[in-house]
């Protein structure tokens, strides 16, 4: 496969940060009970120069930040952006600093953050975009950056900045526009094969070009490697994906190998039925079999970490049909977590080791439940309509994807661990399944 860089959007090539004095005047606790939120409004970008500077190309770029900002915010259900046209008095501002805002007209139409686009051109048609954002209240700046663009796609490198650091602002968190999703789609000549995006599904990149089948992609840990399963004829092979573009093949006992992923430590925890039925195994740095993590009579498969180490979920049909058990590697104990649904699969437990989600077969179809391992309290979070299977954790421990063909086809969607209504990821046609989230780039 010819080597290719990961994204322009985690390199950051050709993109220059120049940053504004800001101040930490808000906070949201996204992660307590209920579910807070600001109004935020977004003003249409000003054109700081003089007439004869302005071109049309660099208005392309301007509108697309503009854009992908208005987007973005849509992504985060703490934040609810007001259209101007609901603003009374008007939305229109002289300009884009603490002097040229009304901030008593935006205070009225309880407006909390106020965010002003302005841009420029100088030295040799180059693009300047200053953003900023204000807390209306105490009418002071709370985020300020600026950027220097070239091209178009830099648009959502900006986008995606600024927003991340207005993320870590409001809530102590950003990992949502600093990570990656990792999901298999099918191609035209039939194969399913690896795709890259980020969270909202931008700048989608297919990383894998085989014949056969490609599935169960896991990040790792350092976002540098993705491990997944291959099936061509009717042999599972294990693939390991590495950022440069590089294709390696991992050769271990066993016809049928799923579900591997890697522990925080860096090693691949797959299961493989080496020994009759599949079992989960450790590798060691060489990718041999180390150690068995969890070998009985039953079927044991779908490991999940937390960031230290210390928990692993897991699947078992120990007691005849599928459930969720979490496994105390300091303790040594193994315990059942799940008990709502007769039919239980596909955990992932969050990084802080607090929760798990999982997909349970209703009579209306799959549906993600939320487990609070503290309480030991099983909710679940989505209603579909169709099946909403295989969810996995983002980096934040907030946000929640999975895979649902509630439209017809298999999608990616979005939601929170308080159930927020799903929005869907942008992954063009097809369906998209298998989805992984990585950790912060």
């Amino acid at each position: 496969m010819k080597k290719q860089v990961i994204l322009s959007f985690i390199f950051l090539l050709g993109l220059v940060k120049i940053g504004f004095c800001d101040q930490k005047i808000l906070y949201l606790n996204i992660y307590g009970p209920g579910q807070q939120y600001f109004n935020i409004y977004v003003a249409p970008p000003i054109f700081l120069g003089n007439r004869q500077d302005h071109k049309k190309d660099k208005q392309i770029i301007v509108d697309k930040t503009y854009e992908t900002i208005l987007k973005n915010i849509s992504y985060l259900p703490f934040l609810k952006s007001i259209p101007g046209k609901d603003i009374i008095g008007g939305p229109k501002i002289k300009g884009v600093t603490l002097k040229d805002i009304d901030f008593n007209k935006f205070s009225i139409n309880k407006i909390d953050l106020l965010t002003t686009i302005g841009w420029n051109i100088f030295d040799n048609n180059k693009l300047k975009i200053e953003i900023r954002t204000f807390d209306v209240f105490s009418a002071n700046l709370y985020v300020g950056r600026g950027y220097i663009l070239n091209k178009e796609n830099q648009a959502y490198i900006a986008a995606n900045r600024y927003c991340r650091d207005l993320m870590k602002k409001l809530t102590g968190k950003s990992g949502f526009f600093s990570s990656m999703l990792a999901f298999v789609k099918r191609t035209k000549n039939g194969s399913k094969n690896i795709f890259i995006s980020t969270p909202q599904g931008y700048l989608e990149q297919q990383i894998t070009n085989l014949k056969g089948l490609a599935l169960s992609p896991s990040w790792s840990w350092d976002s540098n490697y993705i491990v997944f399963t291959y099936l061509s004829t009717n042999k599972h092979q294990l693939l390991l994906w590495k950022r440069n573009g590089e294709l390696k093949r991992i050769m271990i006992p066993g016809n049928t190998i799923i579900s591997p992923v890697f522990n925080p430590q860096g090693n691949i925890v797959v299961s493989t039925d080496m020994s009759g039925n599949p079992d989960i195994y450790l590798l060691d740095k060489n990718f041999n079999i180390k150690s068995a993590l969890v070998k009985t009579w039953a079927i044991d498969i779908s490991p999940s970490f937390d960031n230290t180490g210390q928990k692993m979920v897991y699947v078992s049909s120990i007691y005849g049909s599928p459930n969720i058990f979490l496994y105390n590697f300091k303790t040594k104990q193994t315990e059942r977590i799940s008990y709502l649904g007769k039919y239980n699969t596909n955990p992932c437990i969050s990084g802080d080791g607090k929760f798990v989600v999982y997909s349970t077969l209703t009579e209306k179809g799959h549906r993600i439940v939320l487990c609070n391992l503290k309480t030991m309290e099983e909710t679940i979070i989505t209603n579909g309509p169709g099946n909403d299977e295989h969810p996995v954790w983002g980096p934040d421990g907030y946000f929640i994807a999975f895979c649902s063909n509630r439209t017809g086809s298999y999608k990616i969607y979005l939601t929170t661990k308080g159930g927020t209504p799903p929005k869907v990821v942008n992954t063009g046609q097809g369906d998209t399944t298998d989805v992984s989230w990585s950790k912060e780039f």
